[in-house]
C-alpha cells in the first residue's frame, strides 16, 4: 500500500536470476555457437565495457541498450569550477537505457519491454510458457475485458 492509501501493482521474481551459463545455454541452442564460446565471451564483456566507460565513452549493445557511468558528487558542491577536483565524487554507478525503436505512428517501444509480456495476478503460483498454472494463479479468457492483473 502506497501512503495514498492505494494498492498498485508491482513485478515479482519468482525463481533466481538467469545466469552467464543458463544464458549461454539457450542462446547455443538457437545459433551455431557453442556454450563454450558463449560463456568465454559473456564473462569478458564486463572487462571490455569498463575500459570503453573508462575512456569517456557509453557502450551501445545493438537491440539492448546503452550503458554509461553517472556519479554521485560530495554534498554542497565547490563555489568555482577550479575548485573542483576528483575526490569530489563519492560514488560511481552504470547506468542502463534500453535501446528504443519508433514505430509509425511515433509508438515508441523499449528493448527488453515487448508488447507480449503477460501481466497476471500473482498469488504464489508459477505460470509456465504455455500459460498452465502451478500452484494457485488467476487468469481469464484473454478478452479485452479481463483486468490482467486478475
Amino acid at each position: 500500500m502506497k501512503s495514498t492509501g492505494k494498492f498498485y501493482p508491482t513485478a515479482v521474481l519468482v525463481d533466481k536470476p538467469m545466469e552467464i551459463d543458463e544464458l549461454a545455454e539457450q542462446i547455443a541452442e538457437i545459433s551455431t555457437v557453442s556454450k563454450a564460446d558463449i560463456v568465454a565471451v559473456l564473462a569478458s564483456l564486463p572487462t571490455v565495457m569498463s575500459r570503453g566507460m573508462n575512456s569517456g565513452r557509453s557502450v551501445h549493445l545493438q537491440d539492448l541498450g546503452f550503458f554509461r557511468y553517472t556519479i554521485d558528487a560530495r554534498k554542497g558542491g565547490r563555489d568555482t569550477e577550479k575548485e573542483v577536483v576528483p575526490d569530489d565524487v563519492e560514488r560511481t554507478r552504470v547506468r542502463f537505457t534500453p535501446e528504443t525503436h519508433f514505430a509509425t505512428g511515433r509508438t515508441a517501444t523499449r528493448a527488453l519491454s515487448p508488447a507480449s509480456v503477460r501481466w497476471v495476478k500473482w498469488n504464489g503460483a508459477i505460470v509456465d510458457e504455455s500459460g498452465t498454472t502451478e500452484g494457485g494463479g488467476t487468469g481469464g479468457s484473454g478478452d479485452e475485458n479481463d483486468n490482467p492483473l486478475g
